[in-house]
């Protein structure tokens, strides 16, 4: 059963890193119809900036959790490269489960504030406004996802 929850926790991190890629297409599209549609046609679009950023704040937090899963976020290893094996360990476990606290802790007060976002009807302030939680639900999953794979990371035998 175990094996099968790790199963679609990898799967839904392969298809929220196919999204974010597929954002940042969208992102250099919208970027480009923006810069001919201003200089070849005098007709700036008033939604390119906007769906950039929204895009780029889901870009974020769908690849986080891709990035924890291989190991390739930022680590100071510094200090516990002159350390004894086993010390090392121990503490890269205790690491771990510190950035899982801390991640899972994140995740909760995302998803918070995104449900009052939607319970309150809290729009972007921009020129076409949008529900500000579709931007910021990508939070909570993000760092959910990485505390998941930080937690799987702890407690995996060597």
């Amino acid at each position: 059963m175990l094996d099968r929850l790790c199963r679609v926790h990898d799967g839904l991190t392969v298809a929220g890193f196919a999204l974010a890629a597929a954002l940042i297409g969208l992102i250099a599209a919208a970027f480009c119809y923006e810069v001919a549609a201003r200089y070849f046609f005098d007709a700036p679009t008033t939604w390119s900036h906007d769906l950039a950023s929204y895009a780029l704040a889901a870009v974020i937090f769908l690849s986080i959790p891709a990035l924890t899963q291989r190991g390739a976020h930022v680590a100071v290893t510094y200090l516990t490269e002159g350390l004894p094996e086993s010390w090392r360990r121990g503490l890269a476990k205790a690491v771990l489960l510190a950035a899982a606290l801390v991640c899972l802790l994140a995740a909760w007060i995302g998803a918070a504030e995104s449900w009052r976002q939607y319970a309150q009807g809290v729009e972007t302030i921009s020129a076409n406004p949008v529900p500000k939680w579709w931007v910021s639900v990508f939070i909570p999953y993000g760092l959910l996802s990485s505390a998941l794979h930080f937690l799987r990371n702890t407690f995996a035998r060597p």
